[in-house]
């Protein structure tokens, strides 16, 4: 079985980062499949998350997206 990281870096192309970490969001494994096609330069659909550590939800989508990758 591999080891998924537990927190996902997210920058903007606007500059803003955020980091989400499994416990926090309801559909960590949906983000971890965009991160997977976005990475692979695949098609991405709209993506949009919540949980109590965001405040509100946020949406991702390829147009808005600098990087994303797993950190420790």
């Amino acid at each position: 079985m591999i080891k998924i990281n537990n927190k996902i870096k997210i920058t903007f192309k606007n500059g803003f980062v955020r980091i989400i970490e499994r416990d926090n969001i309801r559909n960590f494994n949906s983000l971890v499949d965009w991160l997977e096609k976005f990475n692979k330069g695949e098609e991405v659909p709209f993506l949009t998350m919540s949980g109590r550590d965001l405040g509100s939800a946020i949406a991702i989508n390829k147009n808005n997206i600098k990087s994303i990758e797993f950190i420790k």
